[in-house]
């Protein structure tokens, strides 16, 4: 894999973070991204959560090779918008995925989401409690130029909300399926569930299991889903320890990638596999290439912080043995990740993320691959 080169898509002094890249039916291509205030001198830390996250797009009208610095918004509805995923069906339908916290004013968390506050929630700045709203989804039929905003995917039963990273897989029958995560009760860890759509996403129904802890020993976080050409779907989770547990370092949380195979669509799926020597400790996004090699990219939060890569087979079943490709390093601290590539009509790779430049100002950048 040869690296052309590394540029920054968009800055403007904001806090910008996870990017998501999609080609559209005429060709656009775009990148989502969240978009929120800068508030490292105002907070004297790096937050997650705002009051002013939107999630947002730009675009490149030329196949990628340049991007329009204008910001069009998906959706702004007082909420603090998360972690964009930019979903192209084949007919041509756009679905962004997205996941929101909630706000009220501090002190009236417990009261407005009861014992679930206690183990979920946080609190922003001595000023909000927070809590997370839930999955929801936007959908566009006319490219992007305007946006329908869908009814919250539920989780019934569930304590926690649940949330979305992963990009949707749609079937060759036309149905979606999404992968979210979340503790279903305040005495478990994350799980990896699946959500169905045959309505083109205008409805979801929970639909299989895809990676437990029973031990509530390992977090199974911002699952994403790769199918392969045979038709396996294989889950690819970011995993960790109980961070939340008293006196834990989160940083020291991370382990190595963890994924489950479904051979029948997304059904069932088999036992949790940890991938040996793939430490990774933001989302791994999988891209399948015109040579039929698949490329993950995932971010690596640890010195030297940057981003990282691994060319598979076509049915990655070689993760482990695959030269880890180093697309990035030296980043000045380890908030940066959640790549997302896009391969353009002539060959070229584009992986997206975030990264902090050196006066810790966070950018979304891309660097433009070539398979060798």
């Amino acid at each position: 894999m040869k690296l052309l080169g590394i540029e920054t898509l968009f800055r403007d002094e904001n806090y910008v973070a996870f990017p998501n890249l999609a080609t559209l039916k005429d060709g656009t291509v775009i990148c989502a991204f969240r978009h929120a205030k800068e508030r490292q001198k105002e907070y004297g830390r790096v937050t997650h959560v705002d009051p002013t996250a939107k999630d947002v797009f730009i675009i490149s009208n030329d196949g990628g090779k340049s991007f329009d610095k204008t910001l069009h918004e998906i959706i702004n509805d007082g909420m603090s918008e998360q972690d964009p995923c930019l979903n192209v069906l084949s007919d041509g339908r756009i679905i962004v995925t997205y996941f929101r916290w909630e706000l009220v004013s501090i002190g009236k968390g417990k009261a407005r989401w009861g014992a679930a506050f206690e183990k979920f929630g946080r609190q922003l700045a001595g000023k909000y409690d927070c809590f997370e709203y839930g999955a929801a989804c936007s959908i566009s039929d006319d490219n992007g130029k305007t946006w329908q905003h869908m009814t919250p995917i539920i989780m019934d039963g569930w304590q926690g909300k649940g949330a979305v990273r992963g990009n949707i897989t749609e079937l060759p029958d036309g149905t979606l399926l999404l992968p979210l995560y979340g503790a279903k009760s305040i005495t478990e860890l994350s799980r990896a569930v699946l959500m169905r759509s045959t309505d083109r996403g205008e409805t979801w129904e929970e639909y299989s299991l895809m990676a437990f802890d029973e031990e509530c020993k390992k977090n199974f976080l911002e699952p994403n889903m790769y199918r392969t050409e045979s038709g396996r779907l294989i889950g690819l989770y970011r995993t960790q320890t109980d961070y939340l547990a008293p006196g834990v370092d989160f940083e020291e949380t991370y382990l190595n990638l963890h994924i489950s195979i479904s051979e029948d669509d997304g059904k069932t799926f088999g036992e949790v596999i940890e991938i040996p020597n793939c430490w990774c400790s933001s989302p791994v996004h999988a891209l399948r290439l015109k040579s039929g090699k698949v490329l993950l990219t995932y971010g690596y939060r640890r010195e030297p912080f940057g981003i990282r890569a691994r060319l598979c087979n076509a049915e990655l079943t070689d993760i482990a043995e695959a030269e880890e490709i180093i697309i990035t390093e030296g980043a000045i601290n380890g908030d940066l990740g959640y790549p997302c590539s896009l391969q353009l009509a002539d060959g070229e790779i584009l992986v997206s993320y975030y990264i902090s430049a050196d006066d810790g100002i966070r950018t979304i950048d891309v660097a433009r691959l070539r398979e060798d």
